[in-house]
């Protein structure tokens, strides 16, 4: 596989026995990517044999503690480790000072440079970040912060090869509006906290149900859809499997330590 995603964490709001909070790493060719970081990233990069130190780029969607508590411990683990190579945080606006305030007060000292692009924008699709191997656009999605979609687009190693695309949306509430940058992707990741029963509730904390994050997938149509982000009240994940595959058939339920390949549509 030359483009995936490895699930760090699957669950929403809090960990559990079974699955970890939001955090993913994107290998495109070679160059790693972290996509959200919970607390307990780092043991979980760890635990599933991801090298720390090859981590270049860190993509957070928003500053909810779900997605965002690990980075500061990440980071201070980089150094004690010996990082010396630059690190990239592409997060919402103030995230530079949470990481900043958290180090002076506590005299962490990073030994490396570490680079804050921050996101301040209300509509449209942004480019955050290239390099040899991809580029990152971002987008605004609907949530009760700041909040930010990613459309990771492959840069094709042969002039006979398309390029492919990983979207990674979390957390959002159902909009239409987002489909157009959903549009095009080879693999689109949706959070899926709730099951179709509890759609009042999705809407009032601005978050998907399965049938929901289906319904936006048959309208961009992807090749594959993935859902996480999965509420600890589910136990087992087959309701919101079953809601959503009757929607959009080709859809796959995250479970943490799960690989998933880009695949070409």
């Amino acid at each position: 596989m030359n483009f995936y995603t490895t699930i760090l964490g699957s669950g929403a709001a809090l960990p559990t026995g079974r699955r970890h909070c939001s955090a993913q790493v994107v290998n495109i060719n070679g160059y790693k990517i972290l996509l959200d970081c919970a607390e307990g990233t780092q043991d979980r990069i760890r635990q599933l044999h991801v090298k720390l130190q090859s981590l270049g780029t860190v993509l957070i969607s928003h500053l909810h503690g779900d997605h965002f508590f690990g980075l500061p411990g990440l980071l201070s683990t980089m150094h004690l480790c010996g990082r010396t190579e630059p690190v990239t945080v592409v997060a919402p606006k103030g995230a530079k000072e949470v990481i900043e305030t958290i180090f002076n007060l506590t005299g962490n000292h990073i030994g490396y440079e570490l680079n804050f692009i921050e996101m301040d924008f209300t509509e449209g699709l942004h480019r955050v970040h290239e390099c040899p191997r991809c580029t990152v656009d971002a987008f605004p999605i609907l949530h009760s912060v700041p909040t930010f979609g990613f459309r990771i687009t492959e840069i094709p190693r042969g002039e006979h090869h398309r390029a492919k695309v990983y979207t990674y949306c979390c957390d959002t509430e159902y909009n239409e509006n987002l489909v157009p940058y959903m549009q095009g992707a080879d693999l689109l990741c949706l959070e899926c906290t709730f099951a179709d029963d509890l759609a009042d509730l999705a809407r009032q904390r601005q978050h998907l149900t399965a049938g929901q994050a289906a319904q936006l997938a048959a309208l961009a149509q992807p090749r594959q859809l993935l859902l996480t982000h999965i509420s600890a009240r589910y136990k087992e994940p087959q309701l919101l499997l079953d809601q959503a595959s009757a929607v959009f058939p080709n859809t796959t339920i995250a479970s943490d330590g799960l690989l998933v390949e880009v695949l070409s549509k």
